[in-house]
């Protein structure tokens, strides 16, 4: 947490005010501040790396 101002940094895949809280489905990284951005998925992807998680016979960094 920051020193001054008590506010957590949340590692990538947790956000809340104490950083228990995993992200939303569509949401990934510290604080869940990105949005997935995946084709032919349901548009979800990994809450720590942003990986998309492809539905089944479509691959490719952003399921295309």
């Amino acid at each position: 947490c920051h020193p001054v101002t008590g506010t957590c940094s949340c590692a990538p895949g947790w956000t809340g005010h104490n950083c228990q809280r995993v992200c939303d489905a569509g949401r990934w990284g510290p604080d869940c501040a990105h949005r997935c951005n995946c084709s032919n998925s349901d548009g979800s992807c990994s809450a720590e790396t942003g990986q998309c998680l492809c539905d089944a016979g479509y691959t490719g960094s952003r399921c295309q």
